[in-house]
């Protein structure tokens, strides 16, 4: 049997639905749920809460001891009520943001003596008049005479009752004020710590850009010096030379601007790039590229092994050839990459040359941070590379 359904929209309007089970209603509000602008509720979230809280506090003597009865005590609760409902808010959207905020220590003392000041005597006032009424009705009622001394003890007493209750009068807005300016203050500091993180990581962001915007025009001018090598030679390898590097310049165009890439598509970039290196050495030169570990699922930064291999097949290539090992390993979340290549007699005279090698280490401080370890030295004739990566890091 079918059943009616009144929808809402997250437009605020309604349509009306036949739906042949539950599941088909269940699937129309799932899809509101997901379509519903909570940062829009989020809006509302801290008003919702402060009514909360002074309805809490409005009715917190009630659930904390037996309150007295009559007019006496509740124009007493209304009045405290208001006092501090009012300085609260004049503290944390006046005081506190154009005095303490801005160094103004004297003046925000002085305005929280004078609103003191007023909460005492706006206190004695209200309340004397209260209690003269009610208690004038209290001596009405009287049968026996009050004696003069027994009146004037009473006065004392009635004296020290009055400075009593303005003096809790003064202590209860104070306490107002203590707490709202807690809320703003941690409401500045939460605000300055989000804008303060934020900056930072436009900062981050700048910097990896301008790393990586490094890094690009590096490996095109190492890339096209090797074809160049190719043309003065006529070789019949330079059109698939240009080929490739177009392939390499659309996995740079399209990949390297994310903050991560597939471990597998990196892997094929570095292939192609060896590739296309290969094809201006001698046929004796020996160039190997291992791969060990599952690749798949696995996300890294983009353009990290590059500037170590540019440096092998630039500074590792002389006329008798060259040896160059790499080999990535991947176990669990760990990265392992080793390269080494025997170093050319005929070392570059290339300033920029380190480039890429300081681009590597400042984007894995800025990526990783302390979840990576990076070695590289000359030994025995061979530079040597050994990378460490935390993949989750």
């Amino acid at each position: 049997m079918r059943q009616f359904y009144r929808v809402i929209l997250p437009t605020g309007r309604f349509f009306d639905k036949f739906c042949l089970s539950d599941d088909a209603t269940m699937r129309y509000i799932l899809t509101f749920v997901e379509n519903y602008d909570f940062m829009n509720f989020r809006k509302y979230l801290t008003p919702v809460l402060h009514i909360l809280a002074w309805i809490v506090v409005y009715f917190l003597p009630d659930l904390l001891f037996e309150v007295p009865s009559g007019p006496i005590f509740m124009v007493k609760r209304n009045l405290h009520f208001i006092l501090v409902f009012f300085f609260f808010y004049l503290n944390y959207f006046v005081l506190v943001p154009r005095f303490l905020l801005h160094k103004k220590q004297v003046l925000f003392a002085l305005t929280i003596i004078l609103a003191l000041v007023f909460s005492y005597y706006t206190n004695d006032i209200i309340m004397h008049r209260v209690h003269d009424k009610y208690a004038d009705n209290t001596m009405v009622m009287a049968k026996k005479p009050i004696s003069a001394k027994m009146l004037e003890r009473m006065e004392r007493r009635k004296e020290h009752r009055r400075h009593a209750e303005n003096a809790g009068t003064v202590v209860i807005v104070l306490m107002g004020f203590f707490i709202s300016t807690i809320a703003r203050e941690t409401r500045e500091w939460y605000q300055q710590e989000k804008e303060r993180k934020e900056m930072e990581k436009q900062q981050l962001m700048s910097e990896l850009s301008f790393l990586k915007s490094q890094v690009n025009p590096h490996f095109l001018f190492n890339s096209l010096n090797g074809i160049y090598a190719l043309a003065i030679k006529k070789s019949d390898k330079t059109p698939e030379a240009v080929l490739q590097l177009s392939d390499l310049m659309r996995h740079m165009l399209y990949e390297s601007d994310r903050e991560e890439v597939e471990l597998d598509k990196e892997v094929e970039y570095l292939k192609n790039y060896i590739q296309l290196q290969k094809l201006r050495m001698p046929p004796e030169a020996q160039v190997s590229f291992e791969v060990e570990g599952d690749i798949s699922r696995k996300m890294i930064a983009p353009m990290l092994f590059i500037p170590f291999i540019e440096n092998a097949f630039k500074h590792g290539v002389d006329a008798d050839g060259a040896t160059i090992g790499i080999k990535i390993q991947v176990k669990g979340n760990i990265l392992t990459f080793d390269m080494m290549n025997r170093i050319s007699k005929a070392k570059s005279k290339d300033s920029s040359s380190g480039i890429g090698l300081a681009n590597v280490r400042k984007r894995l401080d800025l990526l990783y941070g302390d979840k990576y370890h990076l070695d590289y030295k000359e030994s025995n004739g061979n530079f040597v590379v050994h990378l460490q990566l935390n993949l989750q890091a």
